[in-house]
This record gives C-alpha cells, sequence and structure tokens, in this order.
C-alpha cells in the first residue's frame, strides 16, 4: 500500500467519524427539542385540566388519557413546533449539541428560504430519511435551501460574535436573552416553577393562617431544657447505655468518625480506579473504571437512610453499629467519586515525567498524582466527617442510635424544650467542626 493509498483511507475514516458526529448531534439535538416542546404540550393539558377540563386526569402524577386523535394530535403539533424552532434561529437543542444553521453563501437567510427549508423537511426527513442518503451531513431540505446546519465547537468568541443566530448581522453578538435559546432556557424556567408551584399546591395564606402555632413551637424551642444533659431520662433507664444528650454526642462523634475513616480508607485506592485518565490505557482498565463508577453511582443515589434501614434490621434496631455500617458505605461512594473527579482534573506535567523515567502504575500514582490531590483529600474528608454528624441524627429516626434518638423521641413525645436542648447540642458540636476543620485545611494547604 502506498502513501497516497493510506492517506486517502485516512481522509475517509476521519470523513466517516465526522459524517457521523454531525449526524449523531442532529439527531439529538433534534430529540431534545421534540422533548422540550412534549414537556410544553403537557404544561398545557395541566393548565387546561387545572383550571377548566376534568376529562384530563386530576394529578400530575397520573396516566395521561386522551382521546386517539389527541395523542396524534399532540405529536404532530410538537414535532411541527420543533421543526419551525429549528428554522427560525438557534434553538436550544442545537446550541446544546453546537449546531447553528447558516446560509451556504454566509449571508443572512431570507424568510421565503426559511419556509422553503420547513416544507422540504416533511419530505427530506420522514420519508425514510431520504434526504440523508446521498449527502448525510447536508441533507436534501439544507440542498433545496441553501442552508447549512453547521457546528459551532472549537470556535473562538470572535469567530461566532455574528453566528449566534442565523439572521445576526456581523460583526455583533447577541445578549442571551435576545437569543431564541436564551428565551426558551428563560421561558422554561418560568414554565417549571410555575408547574412546581401548583404540583405541590403552594399557598401562602396558610403561613400567615397558621403563623401563631408555629409561633408556640419556636417559643418552646427558644428555651431549652437541659435537664437530660448529664443524666438521662428516667424512661430510658431499662435501655442498655446511657441516654443523657451528652453522652448520645459524643457516642454520635465516634461513629461518624469511625465510619469517616472507613470510608476515606476505602475511597482513597477506589478513586484512581475511577479515574479516566489512569484507567483509559486499556479495554480491562476501561471494563474497571466503569464499574468502578457505577459502584459511586448507585452506592451514593441510595440515600443513607435507606442504608441505615438495611443494616438496622441487618444487625439490631438501635445499634450504633448500623449507623456506622450505613454512612461508611455512603461515605466511600461520595468521596470516591470526588477524589477520582479529582485524579481526573490533575496537570499532566509531572505524570509525563514519572512516565518518561520508567515508571510504572503504582509509582505514577505514588509520586505524580499523590502530591497533587492529597490537599483536597484531606479537605473533602474533614467536610465529610460534618455532613456525617449531621446525617447521623436522622439516619436515628430508622433505629441506627446516635443523639438523633433523643431528637425524635421528644419531638413524637410534643416536648418541644429537650429538642431544643438538642439541637443546641447539635448545633455547638457541628459549629465547633465547622471551625476545627477550617483550621486543619489552612494548615495542610500550606
Amino acid at each position: 500500500m502506498d502513501h497516497a493509498t493510506a492517506g486517502r483511507m485516512l481522509q475517509g475514516s476521519v470523513a466517516h467519524d465526522s459524517n457521523y458526529s454531525i449526524l449523531r448531534r442532529r439527531a439529538l439535538s433534534f430529540f431534545l427539542d421534540w422533548m422540550i416542546w412534549g414537556y410544553i404540550a403537557y404544561a398545557v393539558m395541566f393548565f387546561l385540566n387545572h383550571y377548566w377540563f376534568t376529562w384530563i386526569p386530576g394529578h400530575w402524577y397520573d396516566t395521561l388519557t386522551l382521546p386517539s386523535w389527541g395523542w396524534s394530535l399532540t405529536i404532530a403539533a410538537t414535532l411541527e413546533a420543533a421543526v419551525i424552532c429549528r428554522n427560525t434561529g438557534q434553538s436550544l437543542g442545537m446550541r446544546a449539541f453546537g449546531l447553528e444553521l447558516r446560509s451556504s453563501s454566509g449571508e443572512r437567510i431570507p424568510i421565503l428560504r426559511r419556509l422553503l427549508r420547513i416544507v422540504t423537511w416533511h419530505v427530506s426527513v420522514p420519508v425514510a430519511f431520504v434526504g440523508f442518503w446521498l449527502h448525510p451531513t447536508r441533507p436534501l431540505h439544507d440542498r433545496v435551501a441553501g442552508t447549512i446546519l453547521r457546528s459551532t465547537k472549537g470556535k473562538t468568541r470572535h469567530d461566532v460574535k455574528d453566528t449566534t443566530e442565523g439572521s445576526q448581522p456581523a460583526g455583533r453578538e447577541k445578549r442571551a436573552l435576545t437569543t431564541q435559546w436564551g428565551l426558551m432556557s428563560a421561558f422554561l424556567l418560568g414554565l417549571t416553577f410555575w408547574l412546581g408551584w401548583l404540583i405541590i399546591e403552594a399557598n401562602l395564606s396558610v403561613l400567615t393562617r397558621r403563623a401563631s402555632k408555629a409561633g408556640d413551637l419556636f417559643r418552646q424551642i427558644a428555651r431549652p431544657d437541659f435537664r437530660y444533659f448529664i443524666k438521662e431520662d428516667a424512661i430510658f433507664a431499662l435501655r442498655r447505655g446511657s441516654y443523657a444528650i451528652l453522652d448520645l454526642m459524643v457516642l454520635t462523634l465516634l461513629m461518624t468518625l469511625l465510619a469517616t475513616v472507613l470510608g476515606t480508607a476505602l475511597a482513597f485506592p477506589l478513586s484512581f480506579l475511577g479515574a479516566r485518565n489512569l484507567m483509559s490505557f486499556h479495554p480491562i482498565g476501561l471494563v474497571i473504571y466503569w464499574t468502578v463508577r457505577g459502584f459511586f453511582n448507585v452506592f451514593r443515589a441510595i440515600e443513607t437512610l435507606l442504608w441505615a434501614t438495611i443494616f438496622a434490621v441487618w444487625v439490631g434496631w438501635g445499634s450504633p453499629f448500623a449507623g456506622v455500617l450505613a454512612l461508611t458505605v455512603h461515605t466511600v461512594a461520595a468521596l470516591g467519586k470526588l477524589f477520582s473527579e479529582q485524579v481526573e482534573g490533575i496537570e499532566q506535567g509531572p505524570v509525563e515525567a514519572v512516565r518518561a523515567a520508567g515508571g510504572n502504575f503504582f509509582q505514577v500514582i505514588r509520586y505524580a498524582i499523590i502530591p497533587q490531590v492529597m490537599p483536597a483529600y484531606w479537605a473533602f474528608t474533614l467536610y465529610r466527617w460534618d455532613i456525617n454528624v449531621r446525617m447521623s441524627t436522622i439516619i436515628a429516626l430508622v433505629g441506627a442510635g446516635g443523639v438523633g434518638t433523643l431528637l425524635f423521641y421528644y419531638k413524637n413525645e410534643g416536648d418541644w424544650s429537650i429538642v431544643g436542648s438538642v439541637v443546641v447540642a447539635i448545633v455547638v458540636v457541628v459549629w465547633l467542626m465547622d471551625y476545627l476543620s477550617g483550621w486543619l485545611r489552612e494548615r495542610i494547604v500550606r
């Protein structure tokens, strides 16, 4: 094989990859625009049901029930809206995937040519993608209208000054709120806020109507009763261990300290296996990377309260060990993700230097990566201990031990003065830990 043939093959491969990339981004950006208009259609139906009609489901989480013509009309209307949106400017989907509609001659696209592109699209795309058969990157509706959907990725600020919208005059940069994608973003934000307001049935009048009840509660909490700060309530006399506030606060600190140490010890080695820049050297490395990252995502997505429930059933209800296990599992997943992201953001110079000197995988980690990430690792670990202290009060709700046991017990009894004393103890400890962790972080950074 001569050099010319190899060069043509390489160019063909690059062109194929480029065509595939453009087609994928066109498809995904269109799907995003279509989903946005589907979301708007749902909001319209919810609005109509909320104020006028009753044949649409009464709750936002109910299965949407429409007649056959209603579904057809909704799909056609949202599809048409997405097509029009993409031909009148840079849509939100096009902006998200770095695409813009431009004239092939570089001039402003007239309205008639935009309308021609919309009309031709209905033949070019729906009919078995006939428009993409011969020219994947410039389908039939683009050739007929004399337009091109090109990429904006890799352009400098100077290059894109006149390419934010198809009708943008050269040399002038539009502000976000004067572009189609900017206006659509603002509209979707307002629409989501309005939908959320209706769905959660927010009622500001309740705040004023029931303010007296909340006032009584706050007044009792603001007068904390510390009678059980050192000695325990007689109601707990038959239970194992001391149930004084101070004793359980110390127990909480020990629980969280143990969970943080164990979680950090496990997250530290896993963070290097979950860093793409270290594990992408081989297919097996990528498998390990995706497995570890999957572990981080799955175990971090499950709330600590659920982990505490599982371990409380496993090792015994009311056992502090259940709380330690729950906090440890969540700490491993949370810190592992943060640690691995730090590894992915390191400077590559030291890594290349160690590799050039003949260093292996472990030597690269020891001499090139650990010195760069350790300050952030210490900071994240201290912050995680602070988080674990606050989370430990919640997991007591499911019998995982700690000072939260008293918090929920006296809350259920309606003894808000003692609840206030427990809250004060928690606040003081968290405040002191925040000061201590800040002081330690300063010493570490130095």
